[in-house]
C-alpha cells in the first residue's frame, strides 16, 4: 500500500520526477529494495538480485529517452513513442514487485508474456472517422485482454482470445480449460497497488486550542481481481471519462465525465486521562471524515449512495442539496484497540491537488493502468492505421486537441504515478 505523503516544490516538476526516478539506476539501493521486498537475505542470490535491479535501471532509462522523444514530435507519431516509454516504466515496476522469472531473459528462455497483454478491437478501430466527432472517434478505440490457454501456454503456443494462433497443431482447447492473462499488461497489473490521494487534517487535542495540520495518503478505488478483467473491453471513451486531469477538456468538449467534483477534510480529536501516578495518557480518537460531493446528477447520486451504503452502512448522509451531498463518516477508538481497514469513498486527484469522486468504483480501472490502455490504443492506431489517424488529427480540431491533452497530462502525470507505486509513497510534486 502507499503509506506516505511527499509534498515538493519544484521549478520544474517533470525534471523533478525523473530525477527520483533516475535513483532507480543505482544497483545497490535497488538491490537493497529488492531484498526488502523479497525477503531475500544478504547473500543469497547475489548476481540475480543485481540483475535484476540493473534491468529495473535500463527500463527507466529507456523510459526517459523515449518520453523526451516524444516531445519533438507531432501527434502524428507522438502517441507511439510516450506508450513505448510507458510500456519500459510498466516493466520497471514489474522487474521490482515480481521475482526473478520475470526478469527479461527469464521470460524470454521460458517463451513467456512476450506480449503487449492487450489487443486491439481492430475490426471497430477500422471504422474511426474524424467527421463522427471525438466521441464516436475514441468509441471506436477499444481493446481487450490478451490470454491464452493453459495447454497453449504448455506447447509455448502464441494466441489469445481475439486473435487466431499462426502456429497449427491438432490439440483441441477444452470449452471448460482455464484462460489466463497474457503479456506485459497482465504482468504491470499484477505489481500495482492502489493510487492514493492526500487527505489533509487537523490533531486536536481536548482542552487545548492550538492545532497540528498535516496530510497523509489514503487508497482509493480497490484494484479489480485481473481474472475479472478478461471478458471486458477496454473502452476509450469510458476510460477517458474517469481521469482526473480530463474532467475538465471533457467538457468543454460536451462530454459529460463520469466523475464527481468535490472535496474533503478529517479532523482528529485526542482525549487523555491520569493513570494513578498522575501520568496523562492518551485514552481515545476520534477521527471524523467529511466528503462533499458537487455536480452530480440524481442517476449518479443513487448509484453512488448504494454502493457506499452496502461498503460501509457507517458512511451518513447529512445533507442533500440536490446536486450537492455532504457525508459525515466518524470512527472512535482506542490506542490499545486501533482502527482495522475501513472503505472510505473513492477519490482521484489531479497533478494540481483537486480532488474528484469515482462515481462507480466497482468498474474502475486504476490510473496507471488506465494510461496504459489508452496509450496501448492510440498507439496501435497511429501505426497501424495511419491512413486513419492522421487524416483524423488532420481534418477534425476537435480530436486533435482532445488527444493533445492526453497526452500532455500522460507525459506529465505517469511517471509520477510509477514513482508512487516503486516508492509506496504519494508524490504531489508543483511549482
Amino acid at each position: 500500500m502507499i503509506e506516505n505523503f511527499k509534498d515538493v516544490t519544484s521549478e520544474n516538476p517533470i525534471g523533478q520526477i525523473w530525477k527520483y526516478l533516475r535513483s532507480f539506476l543505482d544497483v545497490t539501493s535497488v538491490s537493497e529494495k529488492i531484498r526488502r521486498i523479497h525477503t531475500i537475505s544478504d547473500g543469497r542470490f547475489d548476481s540475480d538480485v543485481k540483475k535484476q535491479a540493473r534491468q529495473i535501471g535500463y527500463c527507466v532509462r529507456q523510459a526517459e529517452e523515449y518520453f523526451q522523444a516524444s516531445s519533438q514530435v507531432s501527434l502524428a507519431t507522438r502517441p507511439i513513442l510516450i506508450y513505448y516509454g510507458a510500456a519500459s516504466l510498466s516493466r520497471a515496476l514489474t522487474l521490482l514487485r515480481q521475482d526473478g522469472s520475470h526478469s527479461f531473459d527469464a521470460l524470454r528462455k521460458s517463451n513467456k508474456h512476450n506480449h503487449h497483454g492487450l489487443d486491439l478491437v481492430r475490426g471497430l478501430a477500422a471504422t474511426a472517422r474524424p467527421f463522427d466527432g471525438p466521441e464516436a472517434f475514441f468509441n471506436s478505440l477499444q481493446c481487450k485482454l490478451h490470454t491464452k490457454s493453459r495447454s497453449a501456454q504448455s506447447l509455448g503456443i502464441r494466441g489469445s482470445s481475439s486473435e487466431k494462433s499462426p502456429v497449427k497443431t491438432t490439440k483441441t482447447i477444452n470449452s471448460r480449460e482455464k484462460i489466463i492473462p497474457w503479456g506485459n499488461f497482465p504482468l504491470f497489473y499484477r505489481s500495482l497497488v492502489p493510487c492514493a490521494f492526500p487527505t489533509d487534517f487537523q490533531v486536536l487535542d481536548r482542552g487545548k486550542s492550538t492545532f497540528i495540520k498535516s496530510a497523509r495518503p489514503d487508497a482509493c478505488a480497490d484494484l479489480l481481481p485481473l481474472g475479472s478483467l478478461i471478458p471486458k473491453r477496454f473502452e476509450t471513451l469510458t476510460i477517458l471519462k474517469t481521469l482526473p486531469d480530463m474532467y475538465f477538456a471533457l467538457e468543454e468538449f460536451g462530454i459529460e465525465p463520469n466523475l464527481c467534483r468535490g472535496s474533503s477534510k478529517l479532523s482528529i480529536l485526542r482525549s487523555y486521562k491520569r493513570d494513578d501516578q498522575g501520568e496523562k495518557q492518551l485514552r481515545k480518537i476520534k477521527e471524523e471524515y467529511h466528503f462533499f460531493i458537487d455536480g452530480v446528477s440524481t442517476n449518479k447520486k443513487r448509484h453512488f449512495l448504494a454502493h457506499y451504503r452496502q461498503k460501509n452502512p457507517s458512511i451518513n448522509l447529512e445533507a442533500d442539496l440536490g446536486m450537492n451531498i455532504h457525508l459525515r463518516l466518524v470512527y472512535e477508538y482506542s490506542p490499545t484497540n486501533k482502527l482495522s481497514a475501513r472503505y472510505l469513498p473513492d477519490i482521484v486527484d489531479d497533478i494540481n491537488g483537486r480532488k474528484f469522486y469515482i462515481i462507480r468504483p466497482e468498474a474502475y480501472l486504476p490510473e496507471p493502468a488506465s494510461h496504459l490502455v489508452l496509450l496501448y490504443c492510440l498507439g496501435m492506431l497511429s501505426r497501424y492505421y495511419p491512413h486513419i489517424w492522421i487524416k483524423a488529427i488532420d481534418e477534425n480540431v476537435q480530436i486533435a486537441e482532445l488527444t493533445d491533452s492526453l497526452l500532455n497530462i500522460v507525459y506529465r502525470k505517469f511517471p509520477n504515478l510509477i514513482l508512487d507505486q516503486m516508492t509506496w509513497t504519494k508524490h504531489y510534486v508543483h511549482l
